[in-house]
């Protein structure tokens, strides 16, 4: 996803807030930071920071007794409040935003896509990185290194990447679809699913035009979005959606939808014959960040559990079960090791793109002027039910 420097958060959707799971481990001051790529271990003096309050997307970590959540509050001593409350980036983003003007720390890690995460960083929202205490900063892959509004990546550190293509069912859509076009077929009036995201929905309907949204002007992305307007209005659309495609497409209420890669993953799981596809045209790649907010607390906390999920072995326990893009070089090797399913995994070109794919995959790239890319931002969500 893009760099977009202006908020539009003031007409916002209301937050939806999701369940609340929290987990409670050990309440020691001092946290052993994991390896580097060196193989040295640093110890951190927490303090009284042995808290942390981490905004996430739902089912964006594995849970439970054994997962990676309670072994990092084991073995980090920390006691983390993980709130799975950021369900898009409109009412996730108004969270941040009140906290932000009230000057209130209300978390310690949010995690936004990363147009989101330019936003913050651009409005002093973000805190700088403690990049002592997080030596596995090395083992991001550099491709997240060179984004113009945060070279170096010293104020985020990306979660998981993914992709934005195509969902469909073979037997109810009676061909396989391959086109962004196939999304635009009269034959599939009402049960076709767009993702309310603005700059994956008008850049897949860019490049069904034959536009670039890695490079968009004000004229394609218009056009971009016109066709959009006239697909939700005349009823094309079923529904506009964010992972709930996923049920719907398992319950025959669409026959195709745009989709997110990891949430097409975890859908084949229990069905099989969805197919999810890049499109002839291409897809649109995005990332999610883990950001510090400037009026965190507990920064050193923050720090800790970043180097936590940046070493291989955990980053790759989180690819096997959300089945998105990982950020962390080395996962595909300890897939790999851990054998069955997780190492099938390290096979898969949505996961792990080749160069072939990744020649098919672009970020939008933010017009230069960002005024009018918030009217595009604001017009789209008109399209969205609250």
């Amino acid at each position: 996803m893009p760099l977009h420097r202006s908020p539009a958060s003031r007409n916002a959707r209301p937050p939806s807030l999701l369940s609340r799971r929290t987990f409670l481990a050990g309440l020691g001051a001092t946290a052993l930071v994991g390896c580097s790529s060196a193989g040295q271990a640093t110890d951190v003096d927490l303090g009284g920071s042995r808290s942390l309050r981490m905004l996430n997307w739902s089912d964006y970590i594995d849970l439970g007794a054994d997962s990676t959540l309670a072994l990092l509050q084991t073995e980090l001593g920390l006691s983390v409040e993980y709130l799975e409350e950021y369900e898009d980036n409109y009412g996730g983003w108004a969270l941040i935003e009140s906290n932000a003007d009230a000057g209130t720390s209300g978390y310690d890690i949010v995690v936004p896509t990363n147009w989101r995460a330019a936003q913050m960083i651009e409005q002093g929202w973000a805190a700088p990185l403690p990049i002592e205490i997080i030596p596995n900063h090395v083992n991001l892959d550099p491709q997240y290194m060179t984004n113009p509004w945060d070279r170096g990546s010293r104020f985020q550190m990306p979660w998981q990447a993914g992709i934005t293509g195509i969902a469909y069912d073979p037997a109810l859509t009676g061909r396989e679809l391959n086109s962004v076009e196939d999304l635009f077929d009269p034959a599939f009036a009402g049960r076709i699913g767009l993702i309310g995201e603005m700059r994956e929905a008008v850049g897949l309907a860019m490049l069904a035009n034959g536009d670039d949204p890695s490079r968009p002007t004000e004229a394609a992305a218009r056009a971009g979005l016109d066709r959009v307007r006239v697909a939700v209005e005349s009823g094309q659309v079923g529904e506009v959606v964010f992972n709930e495609f996923a049920d719907l497409l398992d319950s025959g209420r669409f026959v195709a939808s745009m989709a997110w890669s990891g949430d097409a993953a975890l859908l084949q799981q229990r069905r099989p014959d969805i197919e999810f596809v890049i499109p002839d045209e291409g897809g649109i790649q995005w990332f999610d960040s883990m950001v510090i907010p400037a009026n965190s607390a507990n920064v050193a906390a923050a720090g800790v559990f970043m180097n936590y999920v940046y070493d291989p072995a955990n980053a790759a326990r989180i690819t096997s079960f959300v089945q998105y893009i990982s950020p962390v070089l080395g996962v595909a090797d300890e897939l790999r090791s851990m054998g069955g399913a997780s190492a099938e995994l390290a096979a898969n070109p949505i996961l792990f793109p080749d160069d072939a794919t990744r020649n098919r995959l672009f970020t939008w790239g933010g017009l230069d002027d960002t005024e009018i890319e918030t009217a595009i931002d604001d017009e789209f969500n008109e399209l969205v039910p609250a």
